[in-house]
């Protein structure tokens, strides 16, 4: 992963494992003065849980995808974090990953079968005028400022058709229409883009993620048929040992006891005994009282 300073107040730095600190103060793992920044402002953490965002308790001006900070928040690639002037992008370190080699056909018309198992797959936005709106591409979902567009930003940034979400088979395809400064996915500037699951594409100041359960990850090698989307997983199957004693010799299993024909037919005529009495008792019961 790769800190990225969109305004050149730092140069990137590389961040997997650990903490760094953002701060005034000489010292700090970097070092911003002049920045309106506390001498330490925040810190930034990853460890086997995820990646945080910490603020010194009374810390202002701390801000995640636009959203105020006060504490602790968790963070994922792609993510915008603010302090006070200061931007800091969160971004894949290998732009590489991000395929953007994209088909040049349009997506195929999906069956009904198929918009079920497409319904899954959303691009929610996160930030922006339509934070908290889902859009499902069951259909491609055309962006821009155009009143005919399925997800509508009225931003005069933007062209009237600026970008495009497509689904081919168990791909996702982003499309960019009009202009690539405007967009970004995972902190880096792109034109098109295959997404994957968890990705953030930012155009503009709109921040979108893409939700699909059930599709490969980035850098997963699955094959499928073309224009199918999966429905289930498929757990291969492995032979168990009968068991096993502590110093790893094998524990004898014993075979389960053979049933006795004689002692069936004997349950069986007990049962039909049973039940001709209670039918006896049923049937003549009443006359008995009425004698």
């Amino acid at each position: 992963m790769q800190l990225t300073f969109p305004n050149g107040e730092h140069p990137g730095a590389a961040f997997d494992y650990g903490e760094i600190s953002v701060g005034s103060r000489a010292g700090e793992g970097i070092c911003l003065p002049g920045r309106s920044l506390a001498p330490h402002h925040a810190s930034l953490v990853s460890d086997r849980r995820g990646i945080w965002l910490r603020v010194p308790p009374g810390t202002p001006g701390v801000h995640l995808n636009a959203r105020p900070i006060r504490r602790i928040a968790r963070l994922q690639v792609g993510d915008l974090v603010c302090l006070e002037q200061v931007q800091i992008i969160l971004s894949e370190a290998n732009p590489q990953l991000i395929d953007q080699n994209i088909p040049s056909a349009a997506p195929p018309v999906l069956g009904e079968a198929q918009r079920v198992s497409a319904s899954r797959v959303a691009i929610r936005a996160v930030s922006g005028s339509l934070y908290g709106r889902s859009f499902t591409l069951t259909e491609p979902k055309l962006v821009g400022r155009s009143a005919a567009c399925d997800i509508r930003i009225d931003d005069p940034a933007l062209s009237d058709r600026q970008a495009q979400f497509e689904l081919h088979g168990d791909r996702v395809v982003l499309r960019t229409l009009g202009n690539a400064e405007f967009t970004a996915v995972n902190g880096i500037p792109v034109r098109d883009a295959v997404l994957s699951p968890g990705d953030q594409v930012v155009i503009d100041q709109h921040r979108f993620l893409l939700e699909a359960p059930g599709l490969p990850a980035r850098g997963q090698d699955i094959v499928r048929g073309a224009g199918a989307m999966a429905h289930t997983q498929t757990i291969k199957s492995v032979r168990m040992p009968s068991g096993s004693a502590p110093g790893g010799e094998p524990v004898p299993v014993e075979p389960p006891s053979s049933v006795d024909p004689g002692a069936l037919w004997w349950l069986i005529a007990a049962a039909a005994v049973l039940a001709a009495a209670m039918t006896a008792l049923i049937v003549y019961s009443p006359h008995l009282g009425a004698a």
